[in-house]
């Protein structure tokens, strides 16, 4: 059934709404160390998305800090790497990348790097140490070219791959301290105010109910 927020009442309706918003909150506190996490809007919830439709992210860039390990990568532009999920690629904008037992690329959840126009060579990552990837994500194993890293680009701006770095969530810790502090005492509000509709719905039915 599809409820809306007229259905469940004002003061209902509101308090699911914030609960959204604490969890959203709550949820960018959690990954604000999580490479290239990209916020949750609070604001940006609509009452739709309180009953289940997708929150609107904010992909502004995040830090982008070296780390020297040759297999950090990350992206500015907006973009995501593309790598090998369940159901076929996915997107990711997770920096922390290794070699796997095949000796393919992949990122701390396990799932491997896409990598595209291969070479047919036979060239291996885990062996060698000289290994560089240039801002267009190209792989060169000395001077022989591996393959290109795939990326799902989302506009026409410029995209570059930085080797050796990865990008922080951009997440704003105190920003969104702030904003949580704000929203528990507004739901704390709301659900004051539906205590004393609760009683006053009492009371009435008490004095009135009797004499229907």
């Amino acid at each position: 059934m599809n409820y809306t927020q007229k259905d469940l009442g004002p003061t209902i309706g509101g308090m699911l709404y914030k609960l959204k918003m604490i969890e959203a909150i709550t949820n960018n506190i959690a990954n604000s160390g999580t490479s290239g996490y990209k916020r949750v809007i609070p604001e940006a919830i609509s009452f739709k998305s309180v009953l289940g439709e997708a929150a609107i992210h904010d992909y502004t860039q995040g830090p982008v800090s070296k780390t020297g390990n040759k297999f950090d990568l990350a992206i500015e532009g907006n973009a995501h790497f593309l790598v090998e999920g369940k159901n076929g690629p996915e997107a990711s904008r997770l920096s922390n990348f290794q070699l796997n037992s095949k000796g393919n690329l992949s990122n701390v959840l396990g799932q491997e790097l896409v990598v595209i126009d291969k070479t047919e060579k036979d060239i291996s990552l885990a062996k060698s140490d000289d290994i560089t990837i240039n801002a267009n994500g190209e792989i060169f194993v000395g001077t022989e070219k591996y393959g290109r890293i795939a990326l799902q680009i989302l506009d026409n701006k410029p995209v570059r791959i930085h080797q050796g770095s990865v990008e922080s969530s951009n997440v704003d810790m105190m920003g969104e301290m702030a904003s949580l502090s704000l929203m528990l005492r507004s739901f704390e509000a709301s659900e004051k105010a539906l205590g004393m509709e609760a009683s006053i719905d009492k009371e009435l039915i008490e004095k009135y109910g009797r004499n229907v």
